[in-house]
């Protein structure tokens, strides 16, 4: 009986995770087709089980998933009409159409916000791990509306709570079934006794036989007797049969029956035999007892291995959670506002500029350098590409440094437009570091760098954080630094044009400033006593440029400020007859190599300008940490 239950309970064990065993995976399917051209799946939808998370996408023609922060994909979506989907208490996807703007959406992949693409004509799979706080977005193919079939699968740890106790119960039953047949076995053998084979005894008349022939020398029976029975045999028989006053020695067997009796060569001898017996019959009592021993450990091995299982394989194994409030930052970190990429998102964007750039400068085209170039950079760009145009043998552009980097401090921000500075080497260790600031103007766009300036020698930066915190921004009238940023880019273009006579020398430190020792005021006057412009009369003016400054705050309080000015050097004849000759790029610009009237040539200057705080000591002033400068027109005097 104990044997059938263990059969039933193993059975309807082995049947929980076998026939009646739950799916492995969790499948949320989109139950209605999207009307918008973009689906928004949240972290909180794609976190609604626990695992990591493997879409799939189905539909017509090309389809495209992204993977962002959440900020970032709603700054992309911005006022387009748009779908977010949930993950209902049916483990269903539901969509909640946003109503808002149905022109036709830009291709979502390429942008540099994505931490992740997918893209693939007719179906896509995507497996990822993705937290809480990101988002999940997938268009199809331009201007539709995005594919219908969405689905989001978790693996499903499946609970078995009666496996445990089935299978525990089935292997106790089979235990006590075997102890059951030990026992009876035990109590059927002692029932029936030993089992030994009887001998028949010999006549009177045989033995005096066998001992006659014994004397004879006759050969003994073909079949051998014991040695220790025919002993006792014979002791028996001289006792009973011998007659009276008849001599020992006719009872004692003789010398050729002794022979006959030894055993012969290559044969055991008797004596050992018993022995031999009784260690064949220990040895197998020992297996007997071992078998029993191993039929009774087995189940009981395996209920204790059965103990050890996960708790999904017992009732009430895993308690629900119980509820906890809300997580609350604790660490500067989570408080500040999330930084505007992140290292590897800049390693791609920084990659993308040297290819770019290197596509742009070997073509000269101004065109592909408008994918990663703006602002002053851009500017410099299409008027190298101009000259270089007409006369190969101008100097190039400087390229996008090659070498690792060496500082990044991103914005801290979630909107629009964002920035991030970078320190980047060269992998000429004899080149200077140069300092790239760029900027992505909408959640669309792609960052492009607008400044690039050459850090001084000797001149240390700031100390600024790391690239997970970043540096926020400051609007160009703050009180919060020296002075205001939209003030110091003219202020110190004056001191460049007028030297210590400008109001504003005593802002900018002049010790370690490279750039008004190279076209400040003592420069252009030893410029104008130069011989070859005895006859010209030389002139400066400043202008700011159109692009605003971008700054981002230090860890002091101050601000590393990155700018641009123009400086137009305009240079007429004293006397007539005097003709003014252009250099060779300002030449191709201004359309004549010589002129009677005079050449005007403006320079664009980018300027990296370490801002101290307002509560900073008193005389601290501004410092030039970094700078460059690049023709960008002349044109002939009129």
């Amino acid at each position: 009986m104990s044997l059938v239950i263990s059969l039933v309970l193993l059975g309807l064990g082995i049947g929980q995770r076998t026939i009646w065993a739950p799916p492995e995976t969790i499948v949320a399917q989109l139950q209605e087709p999207p009307e918008s051209q973009v689906v928004v799946i949240p972290g909180e939808a794609m976190n609604a089980h626990d695992g990591v998370q493997t879409l799939t996408v189905e539909g017509d023609g090309p389809i495209t998933a992204v993977v962002g922060r959440a900020h970032d994909v709603e700054g992309w979506v911005g006022e387009s009409a748009h779908a977010i989907a949930s993950v209902d208490e049916t483990d269903a996807l539901v969509l909640d159409e946003q109503r808002g703007d149905e022109e036709p959406l830009p291709a979502i992949a390429g942008s540099d916000m994505w931490i992740e693409e997918a893209q693939g004509e007719g179906s896509l799979e995507l497996t990822i791990d993705l937290p809480v706080g990101f988002a999940v977005a997938i268009t199809g193919a331009p201007g539709e509306a995005a594919p219908a079939a969405i689905g989001v699968a978790w693996p499903f740890d499946a609970k078995t709570p009666l496996f445990g106790p089935l299978i525990t119960a089935g292997l106790v039953f089979l235990a006590l079934a075997l102890l059951f047949l030990l026992l009876a076995l035990r109590h059927h053998r002692r029932r029936r006794g030993p089992q030994r084979r009887s001998h028949r005894e010999l006549s009177r008349a045989e033995r005096r036989a066998l001992r006659r022939e014994a004397q004879q020398g006759l050969p003994l029976p073909a079949k051998p007797i014991s040695p220790s029975r025919a002993g006792e045999q014979g002791a028996i028989e001289a006792d009973a049969s011998a007659p009276a006053g008849e001599d020992a020695a006719s009872a004692t067997p003789s010398e050729p029956d002794a022979a006959a009796s030894a055993p012969e060569p290559g044969t055991a001898s008797a004596p050992d035999a018993p022995g031999r017996e009784s260690g064949t019959r220990e040895r197998r009592g020992t297996r007997s007892r071992r078998s029993r021993f191993g039929l009774v450990a087995l189940p009981v091995v395996a209920i204790v291995g059965l103990t050890g299982c996960g708790p999904q394989y017992w009732p009430g194994g895993e308690s629900e959670a119980a509820p906890t409030d809300a997580p609350t930052p604790s660490t500067l970190e989570e408080t500040l506002p999330p930084v505007a990429l992140t290292e590897n998102q800049f390693d791609r964007v920084l990659e993308s500029t040297r290819e770019t750039v290197a596509e742009a400068d070997a073509a000269l085209d101004a065109a592909i350098a408008e994918r990663r170039l703006a602002g002053p950079m851009l500017e410099a760009r299409r008027t190298n590409y101009q000259v270089r145009a007409q006369n190969a043998e101008l100097a190039e552009a400087p390229g996008i440094p090659d070498g690792d980097v060496e500082l990044l401090l991103p914005q801290q921000t979630e909107v629009w437009p964002r920035s991030v500075m970078a320190v980047v080497g060269w992998q000429d260790g004899a080149q200077a570091q140069s300092a790239l600031m760029f900027q992505q103007p909408d959640a669309r766009s792609n960052y492009r760098l607008v400044y690039m300036t050459t850090l001084a020698s000797g001149v240390q930066l700031p100390a600024v954080a790391s690239p997970t915190i970043g540096a926020a921004s400051l609007p160009g009238d703050t009180p919060l630094l020296l002075h205001q940023p939209n003030e110091i880019t003219g202020a110190y273009a004056d001191v460049i044009l007028n030297g210590t006579d400008s109001q504003y020398n005593a802002w900018f430190r002049e010790e370690g400033d490279a750039l008004r020792a190279e076209i400040g005021r003592p420069a252009k006057d030893a410029m104008r006593a130069l011989p070859e412009f005895e006859l010209s009369n030389l002139e400066w003016s400043v202008a700011e440029d159109e692009q605003a400054p971008m700054l981002l705050v230090t860890n002091e309080g101050g601000a590393l400020l990155a700018t641009s000015f123009l400086e137009t050097q305009r240079t007429t004849p004293t006397e007539s007859g005097v003709e003014i000759e252009a250099q060779a790029g300002a030449g191709i610009l201004a359309g004549v190599q010589q002129s009677d009237t005079g050449i005007e040539t403006t320079y664009q200057i980018q300027v990296l300008f370490s801002v101290p705080p307002a509560d900073a000591p008193e005389g601290t002033q501004i410092q030039v940490v970094g700078y460059s400068q690049s023709l960008v027109s002349a044109r002939e005097v009129q």
